[in-house]
This record gives structure tokens, sequence and C-alpha cells, in this order.
């Protein structure tokens, strides 16, 4: 009777399936094990000499490794035996298989976007997920393999399984999934449009997501990517920082394409992070202060291959400068090299 309602209470507790206890009960018939062999096995004759021959004796029972070199010879410790098998090896499979099934848990959890993310810090936010997102991730990764980047979609679950890529799933305009994504951390945020739409549908719920991450955070950077050009304006009162325009882009380079042909292949090698020379922007390096744009760019090409395309005076970009513009210290260049130089 007594041992019926103390099995019943075993699958009772069994069922809960908490690890914390599972861990003490488990530990409990482990100390109750190693306690009885020291209790019945005290003969001479008894392979059991000491608390650390009892206490291997339960923890190989225990785990059914069953060595077979402690063994309890007595009545009293052949109980204590099957108590600790029947219920030690049930609460110790019970208690793995927890962690196990939690370990679980927490990955499609993370696959699905329902976790918190946290500890991110000086990351890339992007929101919504369509056809360019995986090759801009790609980019930024051929250029910072360590970089973390948070996915924040309304997807079902994680689209890309890549190293140092996180996902949250949710609306990108809802300011608690921007938290999820630790966008307070973050260092830029990239807004693509809605593929789902049509429409000003697809530019507005971008525009929608700028003007939330803007309000939350000013000193963040955005960049947005937009379908039509006739939204530009509204990029821009939202307080998107940069806009790509990705119909008036390929018009226009398919026009260069058709009035100077090869020239979208040099543009093509300058964008992309993978192969060739890449486009970077520095601040101007000290000793170069107070120069002449010509010389600088001389300098810069006959000390570190580079040549020097433009200069951003003040938050505007002059493109090809001339040669008498006066470069200050606070001024920052925009370059082509084969890798960013270093000063």
């Amino acid at each position: 009777m007594i041992f019926f309602v103390f099995f019943r209470k075993y699958i009772h507790f069994v069922k809960k399936k908490t690890i914390g206890r599972l861990m003490i009960v488990t530990f409990c018939i482990l100390a109750i094990g190693t306690l009885g062999m020291i209790i019945f096995e005290k003969g001479e004759d008894s392979n059991v000499k000491s608390v650390g021959d009892a206490l291997w004796w339960s923890f190989v029972t225990i785990t059914t490794v069953g060595y077979g070199d402690k063994y309890p010879q007595t009545i009293g410790g052949r109980i204590i035996g099957v108590i600790v098998m029947i219920f030690g090896i049930g609460f110790l499979g019970m208690f793995t298989a927890t962690i196990a099934s939690a370990l679980v848990e927490k990955r499609l959890r993370e696959d699905r976007g329902l976790k918190q993310l946290k500890g991110l810090k000086d990351h890339i936010l992007l929101c919504g997920w369509n056809y360019s997102a995986a090759e801009i991730i790609s980019e930024i990764q051929a250029d910072n393999p360590n970089k973390d980047i948070v996915i924040l979609a309304n997807v079902e679950e994680k689209p890309l399984n890549e190293d140092h890529v996180h996902f949250v799933k949710g609306e990108p305009a809802n300011i608690d999934k921007l938290e999820m994504a630790c966008f307070r951390t973050a260092s830029t945020a990239i807004v693509l449009h809605d593929e789902s739409g049509t429409g000003n549908y697809r530019d507005g719920q971008g525009i929608l997501t700028v003007l939330a991450i803007k309000h939350a955070r000013q000193d963040i950077y955005v960049c947005i990517q937009i379908i039509d050009e006739d939204n530009l304006e509204h990029c821009n009162r939202a307080g998107a920082d940069e806009v790509i325009v990705t119909g008036g882009l390929t018009a226009k380079l398919l026009g260069q394409a058709a009035l100077n042909h090869g020239v979208t292949r040099v543009v093509s090698e300058l964008l992309s992070n993978k192969y060739g020379n890449d486009f970077y922007k520095i601040r101007c390096p000290q000793k170069y202060a107070g120069q002449k744009f010509k010389d600088v760019f001389m300098a810069l090409k006959n000390e570190y291959d580079t040549i020097v395309v433009a200069i951003e005076k003040g938050g505007k970009l002059f493109t090809n400068p001339k040669g008498d513009v006066v470069i200050d210290k606070d001024d920052y260049l925009i370059i082509i090299a084969q890798q960013c130089p270093k000063f």
C-alpha cells in the first residue's frame, strides 16, 4: 500500500517535468543510495569500503552504466539497490529528457522569432523581408562576417540560417517588436519595402516603420528602400537618413547601359563587397587637413593606391570637387579602394 501511494506521487511528479525539482529528487535518490549502502554494507566481506565507494555505486547505478566493480551483498543493500534502480533511473531520465526538451523549445522559439533578444550592441536591424534581403545580408557579411544582424519581419520562421543572424517575428512598425529586436542598441536600421502589398502600400509600411524608429530614437541611422520615387519626400519627412529608390535606380542603370556600354559593370563592382574595389567613407586624416583636394587626391593615390571621388562637408556631398577646394579636419572623404586604408 505504501509503495502504491509513493508510486502514484512519483508519476504525478514526473508529469510536472520541473527541471529544478527533478534535479533535487535525483540528488536525493543518489544520497539515499549512498547512505543505504554505507548502513547495510558494513561487513568485512563487503566490497563497498568507504563513502566514496558507496557514492560511486549509486552514481553508476542511476546512470545505468553498471560496471559491476561495486555491488550490494546484503538483503538491505539489495533493497536499496532496487529502489535506486526503479526511481533513480526514471528521475534521471526525465531530468535529461526535460533539459533536452527545453533546449529544443528554445531553438524553436528562436527560429519562430518569439524570443526576446539580449546582449546585442552596435548591430544592424533589418526591417521587413523581400527579394533583396538575403543579398543585403550577404553583402554586409562579406565586409564584416562577425557583424550581428537582426531580421524583424512578419514571416512564419527565420528566413535565413546564418551565423550572427537573429530573427524576431512581427510588424517592424510595432514598438514592442522593435524592443524585442534590441533596436535601442542598434547602429543602423535598414527598412525594406513590402512585397505583399500593392501600390503605395508597399512604400507606406516602410515609411511607418521609419516614423516608429525615429520617434523612439533620433540618433539611429535609418536607410529605407522604396519603389516609387514620388514617396521620396514622405521618407525625408519621416526622418530617413538615406533613401534608395529601387525602381528609379534600376531605370538609371539601364539608361547608362544603353548609352555607355559596360559602365554598369563598374558600378556593380564598386557596390559589391564580395569582389574588386569598394566605396569607403572615412574622416579626413589629420595629416591632410587644410590641404587642397588635388593635393590630397594625389597623396592618397601615391601612398595608399586610393582614389577620392567625393567630399562630404557639413552633411552635403560634393562629387568630384574642384582641385582648389580645401579639405577640413571634420570633412569626410568618399574613396575607392581595394580595402579601407589604415592611417
